[in-house]
């Protein structure tokens, strides 16, 4: 089974599973995603609308993290 790629429909649950780089992202935007219930229901979209943020810069700054790891998206 292959990685997940990140994207506005992916699960933030899902995401944090396959690349655990990603937590320190949801961490330093002060997101309470590590340990949320809702993480393995909510997409990416979902969650930037909650927190108010934009989608696309939370999606840049997980693929960003995954490129400083080694990692491809």
């Amino acid at each position: 089974m292959s990685e997940p790629a990140i994207g506005p429909d992916s699960i933030v649950g899902s995401v944090m599973d396959a690349y655990p780089e990603t937590v320190a992202v949801f961490v330093r935007r002060r997101m309470q995603c590590p340990g949320c219930v809702m993480s393995p229901f909510m997409t990416m979209s979902e969650v930037a609308k909650s927190y108010a943020v934009d989608s696309d810069d939370l999606i840049a700054d997980l693929r960003a993290a995954l490129a400083a790891a080694g990692r491809r998206p």
